[in-house]
């Protein structure tokens, strides 16, 4: 019977940012070429940073042949109500939509909280062990690794404050030694996990978010389909941590 193991390790750094800092946020991240997008999203199809967005706008204009335009209402249901109270001494009054496009340049929202390494077309300044396993939209944003290990990267930034979190599965056709636990999960990843620790640290200290990156609340435990948690060793937690140090 097979069995999947699960390594989640979720690094706390503080307050929530605010919604247009967070925007900020990931477009400063997308200039190092990490993206943050949805799970299955292609993260080309998406702006970042600060960027043009078509706002359509849409008013309704009531008129009649007799007496041109009489109103235009920002609402549909106010043109309705013009038309149905005049509609028995005006004849042939009539509502019109009038959309209108404008373009104006805001931060661009991210749509999802996944992170995407961009290692596909391998342009990035920063080499990743892994390789981003969604090509085109067929898989999930995760990076792959040999011997069926996989690592989502995901960013949270709500209630409980700005989170990191890496998710590290293996699926086995059986029961594994601990060693191999710790080869395929954490020595296998750990570079991976120190370069996209050093970008995103590296955006977040800047005076503009002003964290402490050294000030931070670690979660790491070790999950298995069938059998019970573990909690990651300190020793597993210093070594993904020291890891950013090379980058």
């Amino acid at each position: 019977m097979g069995i999947q193991y699960e390594r989640t390790m979720r690094i706390t750094y503080g307050k929530r940012l605010s919604d247009i800092d967070f925007r900020r946020l990931a477009g400063a991240l997308a200039e190092q070429e990490i993206y943050v997008c949805g799970k299955f999203d292609n993260h080309t199809k998406f702006n970042y940073g600060y960027s043009e967005k078509e706002v359509n706008t849409t008013d309704y204009s009531v008129s009649s042949p007799t007496h041109g335009i009489i109103m235009n209402c920002s609402y549909r249901s106010d043109a309705i109500a013009v038309i149905e109270g005049f509609e028995h001494i005006i004849e042939g009054i009539v509502m019109e939509d009038i959309t209108t496009t404008t373009t104006k340049k805001v931060w661009a929202e991210p749509n999802g909280n996944t992170v995407v390494c961009s290692t596909l077309a391998r342009t990035s300044t920063t080499e990743f062990d892994g390789i981003n396993v969604n090509f085109g939209e067929f898989g999930r944003n995760e990076l792959g690794y040999d011997n069926g290990v996989d690592m989502l990267t995901t960013i949270a930034n709500d209630y409980l404050g700005l989170r990191l979190t890496f998710l590290i599965t293996w699926k086995c056709d059986k029961i594994q030694r601990t060693d191999a636990i710790e080869d395929n999960m954490v020595n296998m990843v750990k570079n991976d996990m120190g370069k996209i620790q050093a970008l995103f640290e590296g955006r977040i200290k800047l005076k503009k978010f002003g964290y402490d990156i050294e000030d931070v609340e670690i979660h790491c435990h070790f999950d298995a389909k069938t059998e019970s948690r573990s909690e990651c060793a300190p020793d597993i937690i210093k070594q993904v941590r020291d890891a950013r140090k090379g980058v």
